[in-house]
Parts: C-alpha cells; sequence; structure tokens
C-alpha cells in the first residue's frame, strides 16, 4: 500500500476504508490478459454460441479472439507516453481512487464516522489533490481497447454502425486449438483444421438489417500426395528466404541459372498454394470476400431477382442467413467456376438452417454414421442433410441446388448481368487472425481487381477511424500528396536500388526530400514520419530501427500513408515460446498512422523497385509541369540512375516498365495502387507479398499527367 500512503502522517485509516479503496483500485486497473491464453477462451466462447445460433455473440468473441496482445502493448505505451509527458501521471492515478472515496457518498455506518472526521479536513485535502489531478476522460475508441465489461456483443454492433457504411469488414479467425496452451506457435501452426469467415459489415447483410454473420471453412484439406497447405506454404518460404539469401554470393553462371531456376519453381508453388485455397479452402465461400457494390440499385435489382427465386420454387423456410451467403454467392458468381458455386448452394442450403429444425425432423431420419447429438449441421453426413432438407423444405435438395444454380448461370453468363462483372466496389477490410496472416488473400479471384487492405483487429480499425475521421470522405481517409520524405539506402549497401528509387524521385517527385545513403538521426526519422504525407522507406527490413525501435517510432505523430519496400517490412514476425508475434505496422497503428504498405516475406531490390514506383506514380501526382506517364519512359539504364529523356508513347495505356502487360491507369485510391503496382513485376512471389495494413487512403486533388 506504500503507493496509497499520501496522507498517513495526517489520518489513521480502519481496515474497512483500506479494503475498500484497494477493491476500487484491483477493478479500476486496466486488464492485461495473456494474449494467446485469451484468444484461445474467447475461440470457445464463440464457437459455443454459433452452435445456438447467437450470431452476434458469437462475432463479438471472435472479434476478442485476434491480436489481444497488441491491444496491452497500445494500452501499455499510450500510459508511458502519459508518463514522460506528466511526472505527476503516475501517483494521481494512485490517488484517484482514495480522492473518490473520500467524496462519495458514504453507504455504511462503519465508515461514516471516518467519512465524517476526513470532512473536517476537505478543504485541505482537496488543495493536495487538485496539485496533481488529470484529465482522465479516455474516449470510448480508446477504451474500447482496453480489456473490461465494456468490451461486449452490444458495443461491438455500435461500433459496427459507427463505421463507415461503404466498408465490408470480414475476419478470418483459425478455429480452436488446444496446443495453443501448451505449445510454442511454430509447433501448432501447422495444425490448423479451419478457420470462421465473420462478415462483421457487409452490404446484404444491412439489406436484411442482420447482425454480423459466420461461416465454418475446413482448412486442413489436401488431395493425397500432396502437402498440406500450412505445410507448403512455411516450406516455400523457407527456401524462398534461403534462395535470395544466397544470392549475393553467386558468381558462375551454373550458379546463376540454378539460382534463377529456383526462383520460378518457388512462384509455381505459390501459384499453386492460390490455387489450393480458391480450389479446396473456400470455393464458392470466396464470395464473401467481395466489397460492396457503389451501384445500389444494381445491388437491389441483384436481391429482388434471388428474392423472386426463392419465392417461385417455395423456399419459404429459409433463414435470412441463407439468404444473405446466397446474395452474396450469386453477387459474385461471375468470378467463381460453376462446381465452387454448386458445392456452396449446397453447403447453404444444408449446414445453414435453423438448427432446431433439423433437430427436430433428425431422430426419424439418422443414419447410423451420425450422431443425435450434434453441434453443428455439418457433423452430419449429407445423406442425412438431404433428407432433413426435404422433410423441412418439401423439396429435394437436388432440386434447391437446381433452382439457385440456375439464377447464378444466369447472372454469370447473361447480358442483363454483364455490368456486375465490372462494376466498382468500396474498399474490402480483412482482420486476419495471426495464424492465418502470411496467407496471399489479396490474390483471390474474388478480391484480385479490388480494394483490399488488412487490419489486426476491429479494436485498432476503430480506433484509426476514430483519430482520422474529421478527414474520411465516402469510406476514405483524404490525405495529400505534397509533402513527401523519403530514406533511402541507409545501410549502403544496396547501390543499384538506390540509383534506381533516386532517379524516379526526381523524375516524379522532385519536391520531396530525405536522407540517401545516409542513416538520418532517430529525430529526423520521427520528423520525417510526423510531417510526411507519404513516407517511404527503401532498405532492409521496415527501418523502424532507425526509430531507436518500435517504442520510438510509438512517440511520433503520422497522418499519411507509410511505404516500406524491405524484406518482411510488414511481416508478423515469430517470437520466442508462446509471445505474441511483432510488426512495424504494430507500433506505426499505435502511433495512429493510418496506412502502412510492406512487403509479407523476402524481397528482391529490382522487382520491388519496379512496383514501389509504379504505386507511387499510380496515386501520387507528378510534379509540376508533368513529366511523361512513368510505365512510358525507358528503363533500360535504371540500375545505373539514368533515365531516358525520350518516350516510349505519350498514351495512358501501356506496359509497366518491365512488368508485363499490365495497363495504366491513374488512381486515386491507395489501395487501388496498391493493387496495380502487383501487376508491374513479373513474379508471383513479389506480387503476394505486397500487402496494405491499415485504412482506405484517397489522394486529395489527383491530377492527371
Amino acid at each position: 500500500m506504500e503507493d496509497f500512503d499520501v496522507f498517513t502522517d495526517e489520518i489513521e485509516f480502519t481496515e474497512t476504508f483500506y479494503k475498500n479503496v484497494l477493491n476500487k483500485y484491483v477493478k479500476n486497473i486496466p486488464s492485461t490478459p495473456s494474449g494467446p491464453n485469451y484468444q484461445s477462451s474467447r475461440k470457445l466462447y464463440a464457437e459455443e454460441y454459433l452452435a445456438e445460433n447467437k450470431e452476434a455473440d458469437c462475432a463479438f468473441y471472435l472479434s476478442e479472439a485476434v491480436s489481444a496482445s497488441v491491444r496491452t502493448l497500445a494500452v501499455y505505451r499510450e500510459e508511458q507516453i502519459k508518463a514522460s509527458e506528466n511526472k505527476t501521471h503516475k501517483i494521481a492515478c494512485y490517488i484517484k481512487p482514495k480522492d473518490e472515496m473520500i467524496i462519495a457518498k458514504p453507504k455504511l455506518k462503519s465508515e461514516k464516522g471516518i467519512l465524517d472526521f476526513l470532512s473536517k479536513e476537505d478543504k485541505q485535502t482537496t488543495e493536495v489533490l487538485d496539485k496533481f489531478r488529470i484529465s482522465d476522460e479516455v474516449p470510448f475508441y480508446k477504451q474500447y481497447m482496453r480489456f473490461g465489461p465494456h468490451n461486449n456483443t452490444e458495443n461491438l454492433l455500435k461500433i459496427l454502425k459507427e463505421l463507415p457504411k461503404e466498408w465490408t469488414i470480414i475476419q478470418l479467425t483459425a478455429a480452436y486449438n488446444p496446443n495453443e496452451n501448451l505449445k510454442p506457435q511454430k509447433e501448432f501452426k501447422t495444425e490448423i483444421s479451419s478457420f470462421y469467415m465473420t462478415m462483421l459489415k457487409n452490404d446484404y447483410i444491412d439489406v436484411n438489417n442482420v447482425g454480423p454473420l459466420t461461416v465454418n471453412v475446413p482448412a486442413y484439406v489436401h488431395k493425397e500426395g500432396e502437402k498440406p497447405l500450412f505445410t507448403e506454404l512455411y516450406s516455400l518460404l523457407e527456401d524462398n528466404y534461403n534462395t535470395i539469401g544466397k544470392a549475393q554470393f553467386i558468381n558462375k553462371k551454373r550458379l546463376v541459372q540454378n539460382y534463377w531456376s529456383k526462383r520460378e519453381d518457388i512462384d509455381l508453388r505459390m501459384k499453386g498454394v492460390i490455387n489450393v485455397m480458391e480450389r479446396d479452402w473456400l470455393g464458392g465461400w470466396s464470395s464473401l470476400l467481395t466489397g460492396r457494390l457503389r451501384d445500389t440499385q444494381l445491388r437491389d435489382r441483384l436481391v429482388k431477382f434471388v428474392d423472386n427465386a426463392i419465392a417461385d420454387w417455395g423456399f419459404l423456410k429459409l433463414t435470412t442467413k441463407q439468404k444473405t451467403l446466397l446474395y452474396n454467392l450469386i453477387d459474385s458468381c461471375h468470378s467463381l467456376p460453376s462446381n465452387h458455386i454448386k458445392s456452396c448452394i449446397r453447403r447453404i442450403l444444408t449446414e445453414h438452417g435453423n438448427t432446431e429444425d433439423i433437430r427436430r425432423v433428425i431422430n426419424k431420419l439418422i443414419c447410423k454414421s451420425c450422431s443425435k447429438q450434434f453441434k453443428f449441421p455439418n457433423e452430419l453426413c449429407l445423406k442425412c442433410l438431404s433428407k432433413c432438407f426435404e422433410e423441412i423444405h418439401h423439396v429435394s435438395l437436388v432440386s434447391g441446388i437446381k433452382a439457385f444454380s440456375q439464377v447464378a448461370t444466369q447472372v454469370k453468363e447473361s447480358e442483363e448481368w454483364a455490368t456486375l462483372n465490372t462494376a466498382k466496389r468500396w474498399p474490402v477490410i480483412l482482420i486476419v487472425d495471426e495464424l492465418l496472416d502470411t496467407f496471399p488473400w489479396e490474390m483471390l479471384s474474388a478480391v484480385r481487381t479490388q480494394a483490399v487492405c488488412r487490419m489486426e483487429n476491429i479494436h485498432f480499425t476503430y480506433y484509426l477511424y476514430k483519430v482520422h475521421e474529421k478527414n474520411f470522405v465516402d469510406g476514405h481517409l483524404v490525405n495529400k500528396a505534397e509533402v513527401g520524405r523519403y530514406i533511402i539506402n541507409p545501410e549502403k549497401n544496396l547501390e543499384r536500388m538506390e540509383k534506381r528509387m533516386t532517379s524516379f524521385l526526381q523524375y516524379w517527385c522532385a519536391e520531396w526530400r530525405g536522407h540517401v545513403g545516409l542513416a538520418p538521426s532517430p529525430q529526423h526519422y520521427l520528423q520525417y514520419l510526423t510531417e510526411a504525407d507519404f513516407f517511404l522507406y527503401c532498405g532492409h527490413g521496415d527501418g523502424c530501427q532507425l526509430a531507436g525501435g518500435g517504442a520510438g517510432v510509438e512517440s511520433a505523430h503520422p497522418h499519411g500513408a507509410a511505404l516500406l519496400s524491405g524484406c518482411g517490412s510488414v511481416r508478423l514476425a515469430p517470437a520466442p515460446a508462446r509471445a505474441p508475434p511483432a510488426a512495424a505496422h504494430h507500433h506505426l497503428h499505435i502511433a495512429a498512422c493510418p496506412l502502412v504498405v510492406g512487403m509479407l516475406w523476402e524481397v528482391t531490390d529490382l522487382e520491388v523497385d519496379k512496383a514501389v514506383s509504379a504505386l507511387l506514380a499510380l496515386c501520387v501526382p507528378p510534379r509540376p509541369p508533368p513529366p511523361a506517364p512513368w510505365h512510358a519512359v525507358p528503363k533500360d539504364n535504371w540500375s545505373q540512375g539514368i533515365l531516358e529523356a525520350k518516350v516510349e508513347s505519350s498514351g495512358e495505356g501501356g506496359g509497366g516498365g518491365g512488368g508485363g502487360d499490365a495497363v495504366w491507369e491513374r488512381e486515386a485510391e491507395v489501395l487501388g495502387a496498391v493493387r496495380g503496382a502487383r501487376s508491374h513485376t513479373a513474379f508471383t512471389m513479389i506480387a503476394c507479398s505486397i500487402v496494405a495494413r491499415g485504412l482506405p487512403v484517397l489522394v486529395h486533388q489527383h491530377n492527371t499527367a
């Protein structure tokens, strides 16, 4: 009790009073549970609520089950910064519980006498406390970051309504695994049997006026003779690391040929991973990753079309969840093969109906291999599920699949719905579980052409939105690109990269300034980060070491996008034992940086330079007078820092400077520029590695050159 010992020389407190103060202090102190244990327990809660068809409660507990330790770090850093800025902050926090007990209305007779006695010294006490009292009103977006009773289903639903209506927010959460509480992550990271896809915000959820919805997707699916997908991904990433790491030691023609052969093999393997994700994992469920249509009339027409099919076929007992899932599936059917559509329709009709209806009819239909005491309908065999569907809807499952397959075919193939294929959509925010974060979700067919970013959890999504809310328009943070700061090759060992990126910046953004071939001081680094509309780092890793590490970065006040082009710059780096993974974007988000673009794994500088320069040229207005389009500038001698004055063409179309047959279109949306930048490298591994973490950003006054 030493920290409370402010008035000991003046007042003799009773044991009851001390207990009350201590209890109040314990209740008010921020809770910081063990991240892995907390996350595991939330997943168990979520599964129980999902089994009871309590979708909103399930979504809440899943929202608590991702990146919990980052929330703890954010709260801890905030307290550290407050204490460093105000030396009386900590003692004021300790005094406050005692202060409240003194001025509170007494509830117990045993305390009344003590408080009456203290009131005689009230004036003196108040004067002392006023010297230390600080404002501790915490806005709700910061309070929700902490752990406590305010983290509940009701508040989650309020937050979702408060976030921009344009957003689609999907959370991907690995299913509960008891080994999470027993083993280091490296020992159980390949043991994921399934994951949950939760639609937190979605166009068709709003149409039906329902809360979040969750589906379970099997993840440990692989064909005989193939590696499980998790095993294959981590294996090819290790091979990629070893191949790129040894490249600098290659000095013979035979070894060079072997190097490129391995790079091509790794590229093919990554394409195989993406293919298996679409074929064996998600299938039709990838439709849930699609952003909402900007054309609301087109959306309403599609809803009416599906509703008419439901009415015509007499599926009167379809649940709201089933209808919502069907809307999403039909909306995205142009990007899905027919077998994925049919398989998804079957699962929607059989596994996502009213569980109580299935329990009611299963008793007389159950086969020997199924149990009446099932938890989820997908535990039953297809034969039993088909019989249940027929008993409930009075029509065969085959007829149901046929009905909605015809709807999908008409939308997919008829001229009437051709505009759906190219319709513009609002951004998608993916909240990705730490155990699923390594996968290239942005490369799936259903989302490859859309604006997609990732976030740690709904807490950070809400936090960043509220911090920058005043600058949001139509779901985008509107920001300028006038002030650019860069740090290029601070370790002085990437000479060709330095020449390429310096020549690009001089050509396109001559007014930007920064450090080239020289490491800035921590003060300069933080100054750059704070004042930049765009902050560019080109070097090894994420560059946070230049600010003294993550804690240094968190003392900055960034308002613009950060582009970190080093190897693994936005990777979740594994930590020893069961500690949570760390990443540069965690520290930048704590500092309220709205968007961080970087690399998921090891990359090579030339291909990254192509992608990064294309990204900036797509979304950053060029210096006046406007130079020729970046894609049209010959780059034969770019690695020597020489850009030819003669351009290849003056049109807006064309290639991407060595990155294939990409079409060049200016993008005011940074996420759109990230999507476009992926097409300016010839390597799938490089394209897959480019990830945006944060919120959608729109460049203000986007000029056309």
